[in-house]
């Protein structure tokens, strides 16, 4: 009876640990496209969809690459999104800080019309607490669109997955020589 018991308890175990675990060959790559917004000048983002659906939310893209047990997309994917939240606050807070000196100091006059005036040295102040917010925004964005390749660079059974550098022998002019190569 406590062998049959067991061997119930091992199978129900096994049935759905099998039925989590997400079968590799049912995974499809995400697809990627470029959008260039406005007039193709303003506004450009990358669109990921997978098996026609958008994926829209850090939730999507979590759902999508974490069940692949890769800690490496996992690490981008988690840097991507800390560092949209980042973008949003320095968006936030330099917006703040442009009404604040418009409104707060003594303009430098410009047309001489004081709201006018106020306007323009807000505004330049929004400008100059948005170089970070581009930077930060653009490694967000570059962090996300990495660990979707390498998802589907895992998915597609690639061997040659690591970012890592690897040392590689070059030949140099007179001697060979050791160098760093990055390979993904």
């Amino acid at each position: 009876m406590t062998l049959t018991f067991r061997i119930f308890i091992a199978f129900c175990f096994i049935a759905t640990a099998a039925a989590q675990e997400p079968d590799a060959a049912k995974r499809t790559p995400i697809q990627t496209k470029m959008t260039m917004g406005l007039f193709g000048i303003l506004g450009a983002d990358m669109e990921y969809s997978i098996n026609g659906k958008k994926l829209e939310n850090f939730r999507d893209f979590k759902a999508v690459i974490y069940p692949l047990g890769d800690p490496e997309a996992a690490r981008m994917i988690h840097e991507s999104e800390e560092a949209e939240l980042a973008f949003w606050l320095f968006l936030v807070g330099g917006v703040a800080a442009g009404v604040d000196v418009a409104l707060t100091f003594k303009p430098v006059p410009f047309v001489n019309v004081d709201w006018i005036d106020r306007i323009a040295t807000g505004s330049v102040a929004v400008q100059i607490s948005m170089v970070p917010n581009v930077i930060i925004g653009a490694i967000g964005s570059s962090d996300k669109y990495n660990a979707v390749q390498r998802y589907n660079s895992l998915v597609r059974g690639d061997s040659k997955t690591s970012l890592a550098p690897t040392p590689q022998i070059l030949l140099c002019q007179s001697h060979p020589g050791l160098g760093l190569g990055w390979e993904f």
